[in-house]
């Protein structure tokens, strides 16, 4: 066990992985085996450590416990490739002292995580019971290689764990549960949403990409689309950052962060609408007019809104007839620095119940055709209209 225990202190490159669970209570541990403990305290150790295992992984897998502290662990090396990938021109090339270390290391860590709990209880030798775990015995160095040859796809840290992020008082934090639908659960729609994939496939192709905003009336997919289209493009690298709408005033910062990020983003802003003083309307103004210099070739803007003018008129823009002309400029100003608008009109009868046949069909739910479309129209009559999340909350209620 002393072996162990040098090993994982020798650690350098990837110190932070070492001092982060499950190996900080492995060292706590070793630590013990080490010292003048009594064996109580080695089985306290000993459990302790296990305990943490589990909390992070019910299955109580070692390796895995290493590989995912591994992937969540900005070291030295992974900067200097960030680095490489962000600012080609400025940043050093990894020296081979620096890759050698990272290789040694890596196989260190295969070693550590290939230690099963009974290694530990023949060390231990302590007649009673012992906790087990299990290990999956990953080759680090192989994996993490080919992460890192990956970057722009595969991601790291947090972006190779999930796939949508929402901006809280200026940081990118997780969403861990997001909306999941894709687009394989859309239906009609068909023009509009081509366009919008289509238009993301040039962006991840390195083509010129528009900023998009997807206009027209509330509950017909406009947000559920851009979910789904970043959903359908995860495996190429693309994620999508949601921007608040209280968070507009950060925009140039968020737009610095993801920069320095060598993988392609969605910046989502939905239900966008403005008074016409608001104040954050210029930076917004400027960040879409800095996107046709290229200054943006990573990050594209989606917007949604029920509103095709995102700026408000009020009947005192109309009553000055003098200024009416350059009030309702500056009301389409903002919208027309969307490269590509997409309107999404209220569904007819026909293409509303198309929704709801589909759903049905979708999740499996069997209702006479014509009792199924006299209770669709009576649930969109009383919510006001048709529209596509009326026809999905409508077979939500009768599949429930």
């Amino acid at each position: 066990m002393s072996d162990l225990l040098r090993d994982l202190n020798s650690l350098a490159l990837f110190r932070g992985v070492s001092h982060t669970e499950p190996l900080n209570s492995l060292r706590d541990f070793l630590n013990k085996t080490e010292s003048d403990c009594t064996s109580d305290e080695k089985i306290e150790a000993y459990a302790a450590f296990v305990s943490v295992l589990y909390s992070i992984r019910p299955d109580a897998d070692f390796s895995a416990a290493i590989w995912d502290a591994l992937l969540s662990d900005m070291n030295p090396y992974l900067k200097s490739r960030i680095d490489m990938l962000v600012n080609p021109e400025e940043a050093e090339p990894i020296n081979s002292l620096m890759l050698l270390t990272a290789q040694n290391e890596l196989d260190i860590l295969t070693k550590i995580g290939s230690v099963t709990s009974k290694d530990f209880k023949e060390a231990l030798a302590i007649d009673g019971y012992l906790p087990d775990f299990t290990s999956s015995r990953i080759d680090f160095k192989t994996r993490y290689m080919r992460v890192i040859d990956d970057l722009p796809t595969a991601g790291y840290g947090i972006y190779a764990k999930y796939l949508m992020f929402k901006i809280d008082r200026g940081e990118i934090k997780p969403v861990k549960h997001p909306d999941p639908i894709r687009t394989e659960e859309l239906f009609c729609y068909e023009r509009q949403r081509e366009k919008v994939v289509s238009n993301t496939q040039a962006f991840l192709m390195g083509k010129r990409a528009a900023d998009t905003l997807l206009y027209g009336d509330a509950g017909t997919g406009k947000s559920s689309t851009v979910k789904a289209v970043a959903r359908m493009f995860e495996k190429d690298g693309l994620r999508l950052v949601e921007l608040p709408k209280t968070e507009i005033m950060n925009l140039p910062d968020v737009i610095e962060m993801l920069s320095q990020i060598p993988m392609k983003f969605i910046l989502f802003i939905d239900d966008v609408s403005f008074e016409s003083n608001d104040d954050r309307i210029g930076p917004l103004k400027s960040i879409l007019e800095g996107a046709a210099s290229g200054g943006r070739k990573n990050i594209v803007i989606y917007a949604t809104s029920n509103r095709r003018h995102l700026i408000k008129e009020s009947f005192a823009d109309r009553s000055d007839e003098v200024h009416k002309t350059d009030t309702m400029a500056e009301q389409m100003s903002l919208s027309e620095r969307f490269g590509l608008r997409v309107l999404f009109d209220k569904p007819n009868k026909m293409d509303f119940l198309t929704i709801v046949h589909k759903l049905c069909e979708l999740r499996g739910i069997s209702i006479p055709e014509e009792e199924l479309d006299m209770k669709a129209e009576q649930f969109a009559i009383r919510g006001g209209g048709r529209s596509a999340r009326l026809a999905r909350q409508f077979v939500d209620l009768i599949g429930g």
